[in-house]
């Protein structure tokens, strides 16, 4: 039997990602290039690490870990701004 989850929680969790990044104030067009770019599973894992310590400014710390995360696995970094012009 495939441990593989049904396809209505995926789109939850996708859901739930972005909710956590535009409340952290990263601009919705990133987030959507993110999202469409990165499996849910890492970004839960950023996601996750990010809540655990707790930074000051969790978009810069979260985006810093995607790079991160984007060098490991030979992709280039992002280099778009990150935060919303309030």
């Amino acid at each position: 039997m495939s441990n593989r989850k049904p396809k209505e929680e995926y789109w939850k969790r996708r859901k739930k990602v972005r909710r956590v990044l535009i409340e952290w104030g990263i601009k919705k067009e990133l987030v959507k290039s993110i999202n469409r770019e990165h499996p849910v599973g890492v970004l839960e894992k950023i996601i996750e690490a990010t809540k655990k310590r707790n930074p000051k400014d969790s978009a810069k710390y979260f985006l810093n870990g995607l790079n991160y995360s984007r060098i490991k696995h030979g992709r280039p970094l992002l280099s778009i701004s990150f935060k919303k012009k309030n």
